[in-house]
């Protein structure tokens, strides 16, 4: 299963209809034991995380093992960059000792740590995977895309999917909301982003999923008004991010008015398709994003989703590695 090698796997805007296409295809092989690697046979990759992780992390060791690899977890707590050496510096010394790097390093509250991603990628001479950053998550929307496959078929682009900002006490990466843009302008999905007035994308993803959508057909659209966007939704999904053009006090400020009205509950699924499935990269506080009914409900496939995190990721480091 031919797949065009890239030398890092960062962003979904490096692929096309066709390749996403592909990684998926090799995911669902993985996930259904039609398809083995030993690509990282003896090889050592590091997880170079400078934020919590719990299905990122555990996910990426878990594969790597079953690809035949070694999986260093590098907490940036634990390296001298605590002492003040540079991000430079230390992926330049990593780079010799690994075959690999999965990253995820960003801070939301300084915007001078955008760039972190690209600046460990031009300094390494291994590849690179993005497990966050600041602008995208593309592992985990590859994963929400296998996960609405396997449940709708191809037919998955045609249904309706919201993709809703939802209250959180904490500031999150708008990452995978981004990232879900893409993916849907590139792929031809039908997608509402629902979000409150402060809280829009970056222009460089919109005008990006613009260009995309005029070729692959796709159907985005964006509202404010949650209720109106759950109307025949086959797929709600929520997700906090910090309002991009804000500092942390005025977002706090912000989410804090909205929290009433930006939270998901049975009266969003009574105004969605009959069956329509909850969706959420977790983690999540039940009562903050979703209520526990909606979160706790059959047709909540958040596990799912977890889940399908192990065998996209897999697909990708063959890519990246055989």
């Amino acid at each position: 299963m031919a797949i065009q090698t890239l030398r890092h796997f960062l962003s979904l805007r490096d692929y096309d209809s066709e390749g996403l296409t592909r990684l998926l295809d090799q995911a669902d092989a993985f996930k259904h034991n039609k398809f083995r690697s030993s690509c990282l046979l003896e090889k050592n990759m590091g997880l170079l995380f400078n934020k919590p992780s719990t299905r990122s992390r555990v996910s990426f060791q878990t594969g790597i093992h079953q690809m035949g690899g070694n999986a260093q977890y590098l907490s940036v707590d634990a390296l001298q960059m605590t002492k003040g050496e540079s991000l430079r510096d230390t992926v330049k010394v990593l780079s010799q000792y690994l075959d690999g790097l999965i990253v995820r390093y960003y801070d939301i509250n300084d915007a001078g740590l955008s760039d972190s991603l690209q600046e460990i990628a031009q300094n390494v001479q291994i590849p690179i995977v993005n497990a966050l950053d600041e602008k995208e998550h593309p592992c985990q929307v590859l994963a929400d895309i296998m996960t609405l496959r396997q449940k709708y078929g191809e037919d998955y682009k045609k249904k309706k999917i919201v993709m809703s900002w939802g209250y959180s006490s904490h500031q999150k990466s708008p990452g995978v909301v981004n990232s879900f843009l893409l993916a849907a302008s590139i792929l031809g999905m039908n997608v509402t982003f629902a979000r409150p007035r402060g809280f829009e994308l970056a222009d460089e993803f919109t005008t990006y999923s613009d260009q995309y959508s005029a070729i692959s057909g796709a159907n985005i659209e964006f509202c404010d008004d949650l209720s109106e966007a759950c109307i025949d939704a086959d797929a709600i999904y929520v997700k906090s991010y910090k309002a991009q053009d804000l500092t942390s006090v005025e977002d706090l400020r912000l989410r804090n008015s909205l929290r009433e009205h930006w939270m998901i509950s049975e009266e969003h699924f009574k105004r969605a398709n009959d069956n329509a499935f909850f969706m959420n990269c977790m983690p999540f506080i039940r009562g903050e994003q979703v209520t526990a009914s909606v979160a706790d409900h059959p047709r909540s496939i958040i596990f799912d989703q977890a889940a399908n995190r192990l065998h996209v990721q897999k697909a990708i480091l063959e890519n990246l590695f055989s």
